[in-house]
């Protein structure tokens, strides 16, 4: 992550096991914090999720990674689609 205040909780397969990533990850220090997750694989889409895997809205993509804004202590799921762009 791009901003020391998010910290990624866990990385995983997605429940349904449709080969999707699933990140979590949350701001650790009380503040707003905004970052770009920066993944080790290409990516085609990225979704934000419930707790339970559901979709909730597309996440917006930017420069190889995935934006993410944050209010304090809040947890935020991401959804991966492995694949190349």
């Amino acid at each position: 992550m791009s901003d020391p205040a998010i910290t990624v909780e866990a990385v995983k397969a997605a429940e349904d096991r449709s080969g999707d990533v699933v990140v979590r990850l949350y701001e650790s220090r009380g503040g707003r914090a905004d970052g770009v997750l920066r993944t080790g694989f290409p990516f085609t889409r990225a979704e934000v999720t419930d707790l339970l895997e559901r979709p909730l809205e597309t996440a917006e993509l930017t420069g190889g990674g995935v934006a993410v804004s944050l209010r304090p202590f809040q947890i935020l799921t991401l959804r991966l689609r492995p694949g190349l762009r």
